[in-house]
C-alpha cells in the first residue's frame, strides 16, 4: 500500500476532473499555484490514481534534473516513458519522438505531468520549442500538464496551447482539509476533538502549507488564533516561503488569497530580496527559517525541526554534518564571500544567527 492510496478518492476533486476533462479532449492544461498550494499532490494523485490503460498520466519530476536542459528533460521524459530503453544513439528529440510514437502505438492517448516546469527558469525558452513540436507530432493523442508558479509568458511557443486550460490552485474543499488535519493528528499518534479540527480549517483558509504550519504550531503547544500563529515559527516559515517567491497582487487575488489574515505584510515584512533561483527546496527553507528568525539564536536542532519538521532519519551525529553542508551550500549561494559571511553568522557550539541586509 503506497501513500497515494491513502488519499480520498474525490482529493481535489473540482481540479482533478477539469485536468482530466481537458486532456481526454486532447487539450494541454497549466496547473498555476502559489508557494504551498498543493500542486505536486495533484500530480501525484492524478499519476497514481487517476491514470489508467484507457488515458495514461506519467509524472515527470523536473527536480530530478541535475542539468537543467532541454535534453536533459527529453531524455528524462524518454526513460520514464520507456525505463528499458535506457541508452540510444539518437537526437534526444528524435528519440522521445519515437519513444512517444511506439507507446501511443499501444495506448489511445498519453498525458505527461511536468512537475516545477518553471523551475528551469529561463531555460524554458529552449525547452518551449522541442516539446511543441513534440506535441505537434502527436497532436491530441499527447498532451502535457505543466505544473507551474507563474504563468509562462505570452511569447512562449507552449503559451498558446495553455489558454483555454488554465486552473489556479487555491484553497482545499472542506472535506480535503479535514482529512489532512487528521491525517497529520495519526502521524502525531494524537486524537484531536473536532473543534480543534475547525479551528484549524478557518484560520488556514484551507491553504495547504498554512493548514500543515498551524497543525505543526498546535502539536507543539501553540495557541489556535491569528495573533499566536503570526509569530510561530512554523506559520512565519511557510509565509516567508510564500512571499519570497514574490507573487504579484493579480496571482495573488486568483489563489483567493488576498484577504488571509496570516498573509498581511504586516504581519511578516518583506526581507530585502536574495536571488531564490537557484536554490533547492532544503535551501530555500533554511533561507525562509533564517528570515522568519532574524537576529536571534538558531539553535541547531531548532533549524532541524524547521527546515526538516517530517524527517526522522536526521539522528544525533548525523544531522548536524547535514545542517551543516546545507549552510555551507546556502552561503555560496546567497553570500558575498562565502568565508567571510555578512548574513549568516555561526555562533560556536549553539548555532547560528541571521542579520539580514538593511
Amino acid at each position: 500500500m503506497s501513500a497515494w492510496d491513502e488519499y480520498p478518492q474525490n482529493y481535489r476533486e473540482r481540479e482533478v476532473q477539469m485536468i482530466a476533462r481537458a486532456t481526454r479532449a486532447g487539450d494541454c492544461v497549466a496547473l498555476l499555484g502559489l508557494s504551498g498550494a498543493g500542486k505536486s499532490n495533484v500530480l501525484g494523485f492524478l499519476a497514481q490514481r487517476i491514470s489508467n490503460s484507457a488515458h495514461p498520466m506519467l509524472l515527470i519530476d523536473c527536480n530530478r534534473l541535475a542539468q537543467r536542459s532541454g535534453d536533459a528533460l527529453l531524455n528524462l521524459i524518454r526513460r520514464v516513458i520507456d525505463p528499458a530503453n535506457s541508452t540510444t544513439s539518437l537526437d534526444p528529440f528524435d528519440a522521445l519522438d519515437a519513444t512517444v510514437a511506439a507507446y501511443l502505438t499501444q495506448h489511445p492517448r498519453l498525458t505527461l505531468l511536468l512537475d516545477r516546469f518553471d523551475a528551469f527558469g529561463d531555460e524554458i525558452a529552449s525547452i518551449a520549442n522541442p516539446l511543441r513540436a513534440l506535441r505537434d507530432s502527436h497532436k491530441f493523442k499527447l498532451t502535457y500538464v505543466l505544473s507551474m508558479r507563474h504563468a509562462l509568458k505570452s511569447h512562449s511557443e507552449l503559451a498558446e496551447l495553455l489558454y483555454a486550460n488554465t486552473i489556479w490552485l487555491g484553497a482545499l474543499s472542506d472535506s480535503d482539509a479535514r482529512w489532512n488535519v487528521l491525517r497529520f493528528a495519526a502521524r502525531r499518534e494524537q486524537v484531536w476533538a473536532d473543534e480543534v479540527a475547525e479551528a484549524m480549517i478557518a484560520l488556514s483558509g484551507r491553504y495547504p502549507s498554512l493548514l500543515k504550519a498551524i497543525a505543526e504550531a498546535y502539536a507543539s503547544g501553540g495557541e489556535l488564533n491569528t495573533q499566536a500563529l503570526a509569530v510561530h515559527p512554523a506559520v512565519q516559515l511557510r509565509v516567508q516561503e510564500f512571499w519570497a517567491d514574490q507573487p504579484s497582487a493579480d496571482e495573488v487575488r486568483l489563489c483567493g488569497l488576498e484577504a488571509h489574515p496570516l498573509l498581511k505584510r504586516t504581519h511578516n515584512k518583506p526581507e530585502v530580496a536574495f536571488d531564490t533561483s537557484q536554490l533547492t527546496a532544503k535551501e530555500a527553507a533554511l533561507l525562509a527559517y533564517f528570515q522568519a528568525n532574524s537576529n536571534q539564536l538558531c539553535t541547531k536542532d531548532d533549524i532541524i525541526r524547521g527546515v526538516w519538521p517530517e524527517d526522522k532519519a536526521f539522528l544525533v551525529g548525523v544531522r548536524d554534518d547535514s545542517l551543516a553542508q546545507l549552510v555551507r551550500r546556502l552561503r555560496e549561494k546567497i553570500e558575498r564571500n562565502p568565508a567571510s559571511p555578512q548574513w549568516i553568522h555561526t555562533v560556536p557550539g549553539r548555532g547560528y544567527k541571521f542579520t539580514p541586509p538593511t
